[in-house]
């Protein structure tokens, strides 16, 4: 049972770390060079904003917790 929540948390990790990471591509990682001083770059006439860094330690964290289930949920059972 436990390897099989640890599969479903697994998913839902690296579900949402690809999530977020998509949002630190498109929303800072794009627009890295038009920030200004106020740490603002406006592309179309959307706003984006510096802190959307941010985004890359969420994604950072919900991969390493993906891999933690992995490897919980690869285990063997105790015999």
């Amino acid at each position: 049972m436990i390897r099989l929540l640890a599969g479903i948390w697994t998913l839902l990790s690296l579900v949402t770390a690809i999530g977020f990471s998509w949002l630190f591509v498109t929303m800072f990682w794009n627009n890295r060079a038009c920030f200004d001083e106020n740490g603002q770059c406006f592309v179309d006439g959307v706003v984006h904003h510096d802190t959307s860094f941010v985004y890359f330690w969420i994604a950072l964290l919900a991969a390493l917790s993906g891999l933690t289930g992995a490897i919980i949920a690869s285990r063997r059972a105790r015999s």
